[in-house]
């Protein structure tokens, strides 16, 4: 139904401007075809021609809202993409800080309450280093 909609001011359009060109150019100017209604065939072709503008100025009209629905819905679509990636990209910032702070929460115990001996000082020192680079 919506592209037979669609389709109608355009079809109508080309038969109004058609009707009005034939009446015109075909018809006899001063010639009433309907006698209960006073207009002759130049009028009649004036009234094809104006309700086919009519129709033209519809399709136009249909025209630009369909392109404006098609740019809002593109739009839409953009912000929607480019919320989630925002999102993805703070839940990686919190991932991140919360894997620093479980790192913190494990190199302050192992520096202040461990009391390294002397054999297993330069173990300890090079454990907490590897730590503190992969929690930076």
């Amino acid at each position: 139904m919506a592209s037979f909609l669609a389709l109608l001011p355009r079809s109508l359009t080309t038969f109004l401007y058609a009707v009005a060109a034939l009446l015109r150019f075909y018809g006899n100017i001063d010639t009433t075809p309907f006698q209960l209604i006073p207009l002759t065939i130049l009028d009649w072709s004036f009234l094809a021609f104006t309700l086919g503008t009519a129709a033209l100025l519809v399709n136009l009209g249909l025209e630009w809202n369909a392109g404006n629905r098609s740019r809002n819905r593109a739009d839409q679509e953009r912000d929607r993409t480019d919320q989630e990636r925002d999102r993805a990209d703070q839940e990686r910032q919190r991932a991140a800080r919360r894997a620093r702070i479980q790192n913190r929460f494990f190199l302050r115990p192992t520096r202040y309450q461990l009391t390294p001996s002397p054999d297993t000082r330069a173990a300890l020192i090079d454990f907490l280093s590897f730590l503190q680079e992969y929690g930076e």
